[in-house]
């Protein structure tokens, strides 16, 4: 289970949730790309993401494997949505009120936005943003050589460094090492509860 998991779980929860909520209905492959959306933005804004989920690079990727396998229902967030298959696609519902006091106003702002900005886009439109030419999916897959050309192999064990959006901001690498360092700190206080 990644950081972003094991720290932020209830947070993670409410904001699928509130996407769920927000954007109906809501295709599992569309909230996949609005976490990573959401989180890329963050960091490129203030150097430090929203969900600290790990973002793999997948055929269709940037994929957060905990938020994939959602779909098989079952999952860590079974108390925050409903994954319903509709014929080749999966439809996530709330089953949870949405629950805002783990998020700042900024997040809440930029969540909004990506929201208003992306309501109306396809999975497909979501799949094309986040593969663009020299995108961080774009630039992990090709530096570390991965092919996608076989129908078998469509899922990689890299991560998505987010931290790479804003190498040349040291204020913004400091707010990303120091809210990594917090969430670490964090970390032995919920696994104990987990």
């Amino acid at each position: 289970m990644c950081l972003g998991v094991r720290v932020n779980r209830e947070k993670i929860g409410n904001l699928m949730v509130l996407l769920a909520s927000e954007m109906p209905p809501l295709y599992h492959t569309k909230l996949i790309k609005l976490l990573y959306l959401i989180d890329e933005k963050a960091v490129k804004e203030h150097g430090v993401p929203v969900t600290w989920l790990d973002y793999k690079v997948w055929q269709y990727g940037p994929v957060a494997p905990e938020i994939y396998f959602i779909r098989d229902n079952g999952s860590v967030f079974s108390e925050f949505i409903h994954a319903e298959k509709e014929g080749a696609k999966t439809v996530i519902t709330p089953i949870a009120s949405f629950n805002d006091d783990r998020f700042s106003e900024y997040e809440l702002e930029l969540i909004h936005r990506i929201i208003s900005e992306y309501k109306t886009a396809t999975s497909e439109q979501l799949v094309q943003i986040t593969h663009e030419k020299d995108s961080l999916w774009d630039q992990t897959k090709t530096e570390n050589n991965i092919d996608f050309s076989s129908p078998v192999a469509n899922i990689s064990n890299c991560s998505i460094d987010l931290s790479r959006l804003i190498e040349k901001d040291e204020i913004k690498k400091d707010n990303y090492e120091g809210a990594k360092e917090m969430m670490y700190f964090r970390l032995p206080v919920n696994d104990f509860y987990l």
